[in-house]
């Protein structure tokens, strides 16, 4: 299987590979772990992508991206939860704060 094949099964935005937050380690170690059926629960893949990402300090862009990402995820619940992590996160700064404001506020 893919990367992109894997991101479509599992439910990624499309987002995840044009924003380059997709990293071929990142994928080896999700697909090593997959098991058909997992696509059941997906949302179980995304969240684990993004503490990956957030167990390797993300910069301020990273975490912007992440931000993005989390709005873009379609389990709104996920989004909201992933949010509250990132903004935890070391790297986190008021520069964040509009983004943050602005793409969940709609949510």
């Amino acid at each position: 299987m893919t990367k992109l094949e894997f991101l479509a099964l599992m439910r990624f935005p499309a987002e995840w590979a044009t924003f380059e937050m997709y990293p071929d380690e990142l994928f080896k170690w999700q697909l090593s772990g997959y098991v058909p059926g997992h696509e059941e629960g997906a949302e179980h893949d995304r969240n684990g992508a993004f503490h990956w990402w957030l167990r390797r300090r993300p910069t301020s862009a990273e975490l912007e991206k992440l931000l993005r990402l989390a709005a873009l995820d379609p389990d709104p619940f996920l989004g909201n939860d992933l949010r509250n992590y990132i903004k935890k996160a070391p790297n986190f700064d008021a520069t964040l704060l509009p983004l943050d404001a602005s793409l969940f506020a709609m949510r």
